[in-house]
């Protein structure tokens, strides 16, 4: 039995070879990691008495079994980066499935919209749009935050009248559904 982490949660693969003894041990070792999402992936012939082990073993840890499904399906990659090593002009519209980094400013009436996170080493004044698939976790880091609107996942916060800008890099990210800006500490 092998596990691995993923975004997910972990992911148990079982081989024919493995023995019910050595199941059971590794099983037991690892019972705190069985407490979230587990999805099973069975390689050849796995006694479906193994199965059961590991199905066990995530009712007991009071994790829960997503899916059960042979080693070749693939947890869909994360998108490819965009890097953008220019000004983004007003007008222009940048997406990527991945993640943004933009190497200069991005100008007012510019959008950017990426699935993961948006970096910015420069000012960023237009549109920024992090998580736009749902990813929650993303973030929006400028060098001058000075954005009259940002997004992340499915929040949206826009800027007041007269806002100062910070004294240096800014990120964004969500805390609570709604969108915080702080400064970014090295």
């Amino acid at each position: 039995m092998k596990t691995r982490g993923t975004r997910n949660g972990i992911v148990v693969s079982l081989d024919a070879e493995d023995t019910p003894a050595a199941l059971e041990n590794a099983l037991a070792s690892q019972r705190d990691l069985l407490s979230g999402k587990v999805f099973i992936e069975i390689g050849g012939r796995v006694p479906w008495a193994n199965v059961e082990s590991v199905l066990s073993a995530v009712k007991e840890a009071e994790g829960d079994v997503i899916e059960v499904r042979p080693p070749s399906a693939v947890v869909q990659a994360k998108g490819e980066t965009v890097i953008v090593a220019r000004t983004v002009r007003s007008g222009a519209r940048v997406e990527s499935s991945g993640s943004i980094i933009v190497i200069g400013d991005v100008n007012a009436g510019s959008e950017l919209i990426a699935e993961d996170d948006i970096i910015v080493l420069g000012a960023l004044r237009g549109v920024a749009h992090a998580g736009a698939a749902g990813n929650e976790s993303a973030i929006v880091w400028a060098q001058q935050l000075l954005s009259k609107q940002l997004r992340i996942g499915n929040a949206l916060a826009q800027a007041g009248e007269g806002g100062k800008a910070a004294a240096g890099p800014e990120v964004a990210q969500l805390h609570d559904g709604q969108i915080m800006l702080r400064p970014w500490e090295r």
